[in-house]
């Protein structure tokens, strides 16, 4: 009996002070909700523009979108095994630099790039069999020549959009990957001589494919050509196809260096580096 009355005590205590708790937390949290800022003191930012502080600390730099204008220096080429997937021989492969101009719109780590670019397209000098002639059973070949044996240029100008995304990796650096299209256009000619072949065979065509003004053994085909060096007949343009892969390095926010390979029409590997504003 002494332990009921303290026990009895003890749970009226411990219900008042429950009790007198929850009387005191109302007024509190309803005060709370009266002090919080309603919807009619938020900033309309569509009307207040940046007139408000918060609508402008809104804002974050990978919204603003940027113009920037840059160099390439690349360099094309077709290596002769490659070449020999389409041929039965061929002289050497081709390797030529080339150089272009970049405008791109830049916003976050996205890009749209409009490039300019004009390549040297020279392929090596010498005998070029087709796929499936035997020049050792009378078909004939063609002898190709360089700019300077034929006296002229060839290479293409080309125009092209490449849409680029980047992973970053740190601030400084990003992977960088992206394809686009575009459209080319021929310029200069590539020549060579029709010749048929004496003596040789696919696997050693020289010199009985070779022209005596190269100190060979071939006779010049009447039909076309003869002794006259004769110019491909090549389409005046055509398409473009960029898939590109790379590395950017970013020194400032404002300047990009960018070592890229892949595919432009013909495998390329490059540096380019555009300043923005």
């Amino acid at each position: 009996m002494r332990l009921a009355l303290p026990a009895f005590c003890l749970g009226t205590l411990v219900s008042a002070a429950v009790a007198g708790g929850s009387a005191h937390a109302g007024p509190a949290l309803d005060d709370d909700r009266s002090k919080r800022p309603s919807a009619v003191d938020e900033p309309d930012c569509a009307k207040q523009g940046d007139a408000d502080p918060r609508c402008h600390s809104a804002a974050t730099p990978e919204s603003d979108v940027e113009y920037g204008v840059g160099l390439r220096l690349r360099s094309v080429w077709v290596p002769k095994p490659v070449l020999e997937l389409f041929l039965t021989r061929a002289a050497g492969g081709a390797q030529n630099f080339g150089y272009g101009l970049e405008l791109t719109r830049r916003r976050g780590t996205t890009e749209l790039q409009l490039g300019f670019e004009y390549e040297h397209v020279n392929v090596g000098q010498g005998v070029w069999i087709n796929k499936g002639d035997d020049v050792s059973a009378g078909d004939e070949a063609d002898y190709v020549l360089s700019p300077g044996s034929s006296g002229h240029q060839f290479g293409w100008f080309t125009a092209e959009f490449t849409f680029i995304n980047h992973a970053e990796i740190s601030k400084t650096f990003a992977i960088r990957y992206g394809g686009g299209l575009g459209i080319g256009v021929i310029l200069g000619e590539l020549d060579h001589y029709n010749v048929i072949c004496n003596g040789a065979t696919n696997s050693a065509p020289e010199p009985g494919c070779v022209p005596d003004r190269f100190g060979g053994a071939a006779t010049y085909s009447p039909d076309p050509g003869g002794a006259t060096q004769v110019k491909y007949d090549l389409p005046p343009v055509f398409p473009v196809v960029n898939a590109i892969l790379g590395l950017q390095i970013r020194p400032t926010d404002k300047l990009t260096i960018n070592l890229e390979g892949g595919i432009r029409t013909l495998p390329f590997v490059g540096i380019s580096s555009s300043m923005f504003f």
